[in-house]
């Protein structure tokens, strides 16, 4: 053995030695608890993630509460390579999930409810966040008319402007007569105006039947007698708008089935593309909501709409190109068919709109 590779061969020993006590960092994952080995619930000896007899699955909830958050949070997001990819690709090239999904590249890519849902919670998240100090101000330009105010400070009510002070008269004096001085004018108190009631011209020309009086004492008590209550039913209408969207993605998977019905796909295709557009729909809009916020901090204020104005119109524009990367048609046809079932799915969701608010006002 030579004197060069001795020392080499210490030192490595040496730091192999070291690396064996040194102690565990914070970010290594540590290692699972023992698993099971017979079912909890009849015993059989287990071969796999289910027991071959009863089929419970092999779990041990006898762990703290923190790992089993843990592994309910690693089941739902999966933050791995598969996920970055997946919603790298929603935003830049929507399209490419829904071709691969179709063409049997599932795989790779994480599975479109997930990606819908994940991208939902996050939109939703937000907008929750958002309304949280909007409130409605009721105007005084006419009754129930009223504006909607987004901020945490209560907006200032609308100075008074001072009364001018009434000029002193002149007092007449008569050498014959004792003097009598003009006497002033009683200024007289205003009353303060009550607040209107936004109900009070329904009630003029409402019927007494009991369906009418529960649908007037419903509207009362969400709204308030003056409108009042208006806040609360927008921040109840906002929580009720994601099921609603849910509920609508079917149906604009059966306008594009009707659109595109000579393409011959299954039902099922256009299930998977309408769930992928309207992920990357809300994805997109978190994305320009943070960046306007980022931008109004340093940016001019005039810069910051022309930003947020440019994305939007690159998301419809990646609209109009997913549906052509998709359905594989010519910019004539594609462009006739989004704007048909833009003004479709639009009647749709405003239908929608329309049963979510009665349902949020009628229903305790």
């Amino acid at each position: 053995m030579s004197d060069e590779t001795t020392p080499l061969i210490f030192g490595d020993a040496a730091a192999s030695e070291l690396n064996r006590y040194r102690r565990p960092k914070w970010w290594r994952k540590k290692k699972a608890g023992p698993s099971l080995t017979h079912c909890e619930n009849c015993g059989a000896l287990l071969s796999g993630p289910y027991c071959a007899e009863c089929g419970q699955p092999a779990i041990n909830y006898h762990r703290s509460f923190g790992s089993l958050m843990a592994d309910a949070a690693d089941a739902f997001f999966n933050l791995d390579e598969r996920f970055l990819k997946t919603f790298g690709l929603l935003l830049i090239k929507p399209w490419r999930l829904t071709i691969e999904f179709v063409e049997g590249k599932r795989v790779r890519h994480v599975h479109p409810l997930r990606v819908y849902l994940i991208a939902s919670v996050t939109f939703f998240l937000v907008i929750n966040l958002l309304s949280r100090n909007a409130h409605f101000q009721t105007a005084s330009s006419g009754p129930g008319s009223s504006t909607l105010v987004v901020g945490g400070a209560t907006p200032t009510p609308t100075p008074i402007p001072p009364v001018p002070p009434t000029p002193t008269p002149l007092v007449s004096f008569n050498f014959l007569a004792t003097p009598t001085p003009v006497a002033r004018p009683t200024p007289v108190a205003r009353p303060t105006p009550a607040p209107e009631e936004v109900f009070a011209e329904l009630e003029e020309g409402t019927d007494s039947s009991r369906l009418g009086h529960w649908i007037e004492q419903r509207a009362k008590s969400k709204l308030g007698h003056s409108g009042d209550r208006s806040d609360l039913f927008l921040k109840a209408l906002i929580a009720n708008l994601a099921p609603m969207v849910l509920c609508c993605i079917p149906l604009f998977a059966l306008v594009l089935k009707i659109l595109y019905i000579f393409k011959r796909r299954f039902y099922i295709e256009h299930l998977v593309f309408a769930l992928h557009t309207h992920a990357f729909v809300f994805l997109s809009t978190v994305v320009i909501i943070g960046v306007g916020f980022l931008l109004a901090w340093n940016a001019p204020m005039p810069f910051v709409p022309i930003v947020c104005s440019f994305l939007s119109l690159a998301v419809l524009m990646q609209l109009l190109l997913a549906i052509r990367k998709v359905y594989r048609q010519n910019w004539f046809a594609t462009i006739f068919k989004f704007g048909l079932g833009t003004f479709i799915y639009a009647i749709l969701l405003g239908f929608a709109f329309g049963i979510t608010a009665a349902v949020t006002l009628l229903l305790p």
